[in-house]
């Protein structure tokens, strides 16, 4: 009798042993560590809470081939050309190099010079390529398109076979550069998050 009673009143039951679900008691607040049942509230009820879908994280797009290739010539161009930087402000009062490019000792320092400070920034830039910076590709396409134009006056005014060979290697470097840079849907889209 005693039994059927407590069960009956709910203000009369024991509560349940620690670690099970509480009973919830209208006009109470919810005990840390308990749930309400599914569907036990609905839009419009005091405490309800709508539940918050995490949105789905991007993938990042694996590097394409093409801008691994580019960003390892861009390093081996930047190299090359502070290399020919340096000669070019070394030996500018050698009369073989003012011969075979044409131009004055004075000409020749500040062509080194102007070379130097690109293939500087280009070395630095092509690390860049690797993670995809957007800044790194404008930045070498303009300097590869500063270098055909360089090229094209150089070739004009090349006395010798072996200048204009050189510098038409130079252009064809570039062109390529460009193509890599700007090839595919794929590079496109890895470039896009940079």
């Amino acid at each position: 009798m005693l039994a059927r009673a407590i069960g009956e009143n709910p203000r009369m039951s024991y509560p349940p042993p620690p670690g099970q679900p509480q009973p919830e008691v209208p006009g109470q607040p919810q005990q840390p560590g308990t749930y309400p049942p599914p569907g036990a509230y609905s839009p419009g009820q005091v405490g309800y809470q709508p539940s918050q879908a995490i949105p789905p994280t991007p993938e990042r797009p694996k590097r394409p081939w093409n801008v691994t290739l580019v960003a390892v010539l861009t390093f081996i161009v930047g190299v090359l050309d502070v290399a020919a930087g340096i000669s070019a402000l070394i030996f500018r009062n050698e009369l073989r190099l003012q011969v075979e490019l044409g131009l004055s000792a004075n000409n020749i320092a500040i062509s080194g010079a102007v070379v130097l400070v690109i293939g500087a920034v280009v070395l630095l830039l092509s690390f860049g390529l690797f993670g995809g910076s957007r800044l790194s590709r404008g930045v070498i396409a303009f300097f590869s398109v500063v270098r055909i134009a360089l090229a094209t006056v150089a070739i004009v005014l090349a006395t010798t076979i072996n200048g204009r060979v050189g510098f038409l290697f130079d252009i064809v470097l570039s062109i390529i550069l460009l193509l890599l840079l700007y090839a595919g849907a794929r590079t496109k889209s890895f470039f896009a998050r940079g």
